[in-house]
């Protein structure tokens, strides 16, 4: 039997089922305002308990002032949307402050008060149109006094670190007092003037600037006899050329248990001496040196060799044999992932990619009675590499041709703790006799890592800098190792939230290996090649030597033989170079094809058919 629904029925369903609907909505608004599901791998929109507790222990209520123009931000729906979650961000670290945070919100309409504020405070303005209309998305932090922090723009690419700038901000407002750190460091740390441009100046390092809006830095020189004794963590940056009583203090300090971050690196290539100490390599590198210390603190890194890893190789761009520009794996550089990093420490924990140049490998002393727990290690896929390589031989084609992993993982960082010895046993110590204070080290097998090119890329809009767009996690490690040795883990916590890139693992494996087999052929082709010309040029001069007489018959008929062989050779090479990128673009057509049509179409039939069953099911009812 079938029942008929008249028209008045029907409309006063649909009526009361729109008004539902529009009741439910706005009870969710009021009730549920700021919640959100996070399903991203990485927890990336999840507000971390450390904000909270890091607010309501502000010493002085503090004021969040937002600036987003809301007329000009319409036409910008990436923007409009990013800013909607960065209020409600903000007035989430608002409630969760207990009163010690105000959230102040401010439109700053164009010829407006606000927006000449806006512009006081240093919020960048960006065209969003071609009609000259403007919009501002930016914070600014005030502290009880003239204390104030800037986020001139907040970037939609940057969502991730959102959490972490906002924190870094406030507690560099509301922090009373900042942890005194002691910088030894044979690396630039200041801005550098170079006499030849006097008017460009070389900016100081990016992670140097955050270690002095975070702590109060106490330069010490390499000709020092002594470490500050109110610091409170030592940090020590590529040293080299230490006096011994330098080295003495260094080493007491060290047996007295208290905290050092060191970055020992075997081949500095940013190291402005590696220049002039290899004027004719194309990559120079120095090594630091601290004596017989990292011995007695029970472990070495070898100066001579450093760590090649294929897995984690960063892809550059040389020049091919005929002169063509290509992409390889460069592998003393390392782009290291999430599977590099020990997930359950705080230094490392947070962090999703950390750019290193020419590492070294960590391994315990003979007979250490300090424990060596690992940070961050290569994969299995790895090597040992000859520095001299780098500096005369290190061709990027001819690395990967030789490179023979050994199936060990290397120890890129790691922290030292435990017992430890001294290296200089008459030296002033807190320590016992037969041992030190358990020793809190921190050990980073690389120094390039803080230079800026190797993690970060400035940005600007209508001239006006918007600051670093990060590409990596340098400066976040730095920053993460210095919170948990100063007894804060608060930012420890906050730092990178996402992976910068999700690569597809499968198709750059499959990429790697055919380099390196096509890379194999390639050097046979030209190493025959070269041959074949070799006895080609002795043919010749035996001939010039013959006062001009003619070749003999099996002379003329191998000269013959060896030119073609030198024909036939160099057009394989091209087809082995033309396969190899034809390879690459497959690859990138097929994921192309399967992102772009096979998937969509797979959805798109399984709804089709899950629709024409569901119709089915219902015409038998």
């Amino acid at each position: 039997m079938i029942r008929r629904v008249s028209t008045t029925s029907a409309l006063f369903s649909i009526t009361m089922l729109l008004v539902g609907l529009l009741a439910l909505n706005t009870a969710a608004a009021f009730l549920l305002r700021g919640a959100r599901l996070d399903l991203t791998e990485e927890g990336l929109f999840t507000i971390s308990p450390a904000v909270g507790e890091m607010v309501r222990a502000l010493d002085e209520p503090l004021r969040l002032d937002l600036y987003w123009t809301q007329q000009t931000g319409r036409n910008a729906p990436q923007l409009k949307a990013h800013a909607q979650r960065v209020r409600e961000f903000l007035e989430e670290v608002a409630l969760s402050s207990q009163g010690k945070v105000l959230l102040s919100m401010i439109d700053p309409e164009p010829f407006s008060l606000a927006e000449e504020s806006a512009r006081a405070d240093g919020i960048a303005s960006l065209s969003v149109d071609g009609t000259g209309g403007v919009v501002m998305l930016g914070l600014v932090v005030r502290g009880p006094t003239d204390a104030r922090e800037v986020l001139p723009y907040l970037s939609p690419d940057q969502e991730g670190f959102l959490e972490y700038e906002v924190a870094r901000a406030i507690m560099k407002v509301g922090r009373a007092t900042r942890p005194k750190i002691g910088l030894l460091s044979t690396l630039p740390t200041e801005q550098q003037f170079d006499p030849r441009r006097p008017s460009a100046p070389t900016p100081a390092p990016i992670v140097f600037e955050q270690m002095r809006d975070l702590y109060e830095v106490a330069p010490i020189e390499a000709s020092a006899s002594e470490v500050p004794p109110e610091v409170e963590v030592l940090v020590l940056v590529h040293p080299r050329g230490l006096g011994e009583p330098l080295l003495r203090a260094i080493d007491s300090w060290a047996f007295a248990g208290k905290p050092i971050l060191l970055f020992f690196d075997p081949w500095c290539e940013t190291d402005p001496a590696a220049a002039q100490a290899f004027s004719g390599a194309e990559r120079g590198g120095t090594s630091s040196d601290l004596g017989g210390l990292p011995a007695a603190w029970g472990f070495n890194i070898p100066t001579d060799v450093v760590v090649g890893d294929l897995t984690y190789a960063t892809r550059i761009r040389t020049m091919g044999p005929a002169g063509s520009a290509q992409e390889l794996n460069y592998v003393p550089w390392l782009s290291l992932s999430k599977s590099a990093f020990v997930a359950d420490d705080p230094i490392t924990g947070t962090l999703a990619m950390v750019n290193m140049m020419s590492a070294g490998s960590m391994l315990p002393a003979e007979n250490a009675t300090s424990t060596l727990t690992p940070l961050m290690e290569s994969s299995a896929d790895s090597m040992m590499i000859q520095c001299l390589k780098l500096g005369y031989f290190g061709d990027p084609d001819r690395l990967i041709r030789d490179h023979k992993p050994d199936g060990q993982r290397k120890t890129l960082a790691a922290r030292v703790g435990g017992k430890i010895g001294r290296a200089y046993p008459d030296s002033t110590s807190e320590g016992s006799s037969d041992g030190g204070t358990n020793a809190a080290i921190v050990v980073i097998n690389d120094a390039d890592m803080l230079s800026d090119q190797t993690w970060i890329v400035e940005q600007s809009i209508g001239g006006v800098s918007l600051g670093a767009r990060t590409i990596a996690d340098n400066g976040a490690l730095v920053l993460n190792a210095l919170e948990v040795l100063t007894g804060n883990r608060a930012l420890s916590e906050l730092r990178s939230r996402g992976k910068y890139r999700r690569p597809f693992d499968v198709v750059e494996q499959m990429r790697k290996e055919a380099e390196g087999k096509y890379l194999r052929r390639s050097q046979e082709l030209q190493d025959q090649i070269k041959q074949s010309e070799i006895k080609i040029a002795g043919l010749q001069r035996d001939e010039g030597a013959g006062g001009g007489l003619l070749l003999s018959s099996e002379q003329q008929l191998e000269l013959a033989s060896l030119n073609d062989q030198v024909v036939v050779a160099r057009r394989e090479l091209r087809e082995v170079q033309h396969a190899l990128r034809e390879d690459i673009e497959w690859t990138g057509r097929m994921m192309m094809l399967l992102n772009v049509v096979i998937w969509p179409l797979a959805v798109a039939v399984l709804l089709t058919m899950w629709s024409l069953l569901a119709s089915q099911l219902r015409g038998r009812r």
